[in-house]
């Protein structure tokens, strides 16, 4: 028999939550096994119980604790595994719970006793893990059972384990109340199954679906980066080659140059090599987007803050904008990363502080170093960011609400890209807001980066 859902055949995220209901499940064993043993405290002091009664529901009690602690075990030991072995591990612990809780149905009263309502929950935990034709299969089976044993009770065939003074009138004898009670508890366990598969089924399908649509649009991304690729290597082939015709003439290979002449080509052959390097920064992106590669090198943080901050100082300059730059760092502070990447990191974080503080406002970027680790604090005096907004930030394409209207260029992209790479180099970044040098009318936001420190 195939023990694998219909509903989950092709979704491999199945297995992750079939392991976590199985932990669940034992987890909450735990507290039935404490929930039994006050009932059976609590009923043999409110009712009277026989000697077999009582001690009955003690050995299910202490039954259900042993098996539990070997399946959290067994738990342990598959955790992690990505096949059927968890459904069967399901299978075993649902047919344990029914075997377990059919014994504690007989001696608290049969078709009598409250804990009948414990299948439903068993038939519904059933129906979201287990095939249609298995958990029908079983619910079939308990209901046999269940008829069976009040047959039985009824003609005295065994006997009735009822709990004396439960109720004032005794149900197992009656033969209109067991058909009545026996259908309508089949119609119930029935139609519990029928809805929570239907249910179960449009979840696993709707996330199928959700998850085809995320790979066509990893696709999608993937065809915008290689085409990105494409179109940057054909810009940079003709920049490279005025570049290449640059260093001719100002080599003096095509005779002499006056000095004027000279300068203006100096000037645009520094300019032509700031586009290269952009175009090299462009590919590196691109292929970390695509490819998630990081080249990995022994880098000065300080450096690269310094590199960024001459990079963004005329804007700065621009808007009276004051950049305050201090490195409390005991020794010179390095880190292993993708010097590219990391650069982008900080113009992104630095020219945002700028880019939304405004006139006369500042812009602070502290370095230090501690217990190994690199503590990089950007922190301005501009608008900031909503509490409430601080977790979204990250997320592509998301701009905080209080952008609007400030006529701010932006994408919304910049942050998630910064968060990308920083956690491949293995580090965190934090935001904060209000900064605790803002005020009422620029509350000002603080992102602090944490990068694994490394020895030169």
């Amino acid at each position: 028999m195939n023990l694998l859902s219909t509903s989950a055949l092709i979704y491999s995220e199945y297995w992750n939550s079939i392991s976590k209901y199985n932990s669940l499940f034992i987890r909450l064993r735990f507290w039935a096994v404490l929930f039994l043993a006050s009932f059976v405290i609590v009923v043999s002091n409110l009712f009277e119980l026989t000697q077999f009664q009582f001690y009955s529901a003690i050995g299910i009690t202490v039954f259900i604790l042993i098996y539990n602690l070997f399946f959290r075990s067994y738990h342990n030991k598959i955790l992690g595994l990505q096949n059927i072995i968890h459904v069967k591990f399901s299978l075993v612990q649902i047919i344990a719970d029914l075997v377990s809780l059919s014994f504690l149905v007989y001696i608290t009263g049969g078709i009598e006793t409250p804990v009948f309502m414990f299948y439903i929950f068993h038939m519904i935990i059933g129906a979201i893990i287990l095939p249609p034709v298995l958990i029908y299969s079983i619910a079939g089976i308990l209901i046999f059972v269940i008829s069976v044993l009040s047959f039985l009770e009824f003609n005295e065939i065994i006997p009735h384990q009822g709990i004396d003074g439960l109720y004032s009138f005794t149900f197992y004898s009656e033969m209109n109340f067991i058909i009545a009670y026996t259908i309508f508890f089949s119609a119930v366990i029935l139609i519990s199954i029928y809805l929570t598969q239907k249910i179960a089924f449009d979840l696993f399908n709707r996330e199928r679906q959700l998850k085809a649509a995320l790979d066509e649009v990893e696709k999608a991304e993937e065809s915008k980066q290689k085409y990105i690729i494409a179109v940057v290597h054909e810009l940079k082939s003709p920049i490279a080659a005025a570049a290449s015709f640059l260093d001719i003439i100002l080599g003096g290979y095509l005779g002499d140059i006056n000095d004027a002449v000279k300068d203006k080509l100096n000037k645009t052959k520094t300019r032509v090599e700031e586009s290269i390097n952009n175009i090299n920064s462009i590919l590196r992106v691109s292929k970390y987007k695509l490819l998630n590669n990081v080249e990995m090198e022994t880098i000065d943080i300080n450096e690269i803050i310094n590199e960024n901050i001459q990079n963004i100082i005329s804007v700065a300059d621009k808007n009276s904008i004051e950049i305050i730059y201090s490195d409390n760092s005991a020794e010179k502070n390095y880190i292993s990363g993708d010097k590219v990447l990391l650069k982008l990191v900080f113009s992104n974080l630095i020219g945002n502080a700028v880019k939304y503080t405004p006139p006369k406002g500042k812009v602070e970027i502290a370095v230090s170093q501690l217990d190994g680790k690199s503590k990089i604090i950007i922190s301005d005096s501009g608008i900031g960011i909503p509490v409430k907004e601080q977790d979204k930030v990250f997320e592509e394409f998301y701009r905080a609400t209080n952008t609007s209207g400030k006529k701010i260029e932006g994408t919304g992209t910049g942050l998630s890209v910064v968060k990308q790479i920083v956690e491949s180099h293995n580090g965190e970044i934090t935001i904060e807001s209000p900064a605790k040098s803002g005020t009422k009318q620029n509350p000002g936001t603080t992102f602090t980066v944490t990068l694994p420190s490394t020895k030169m």
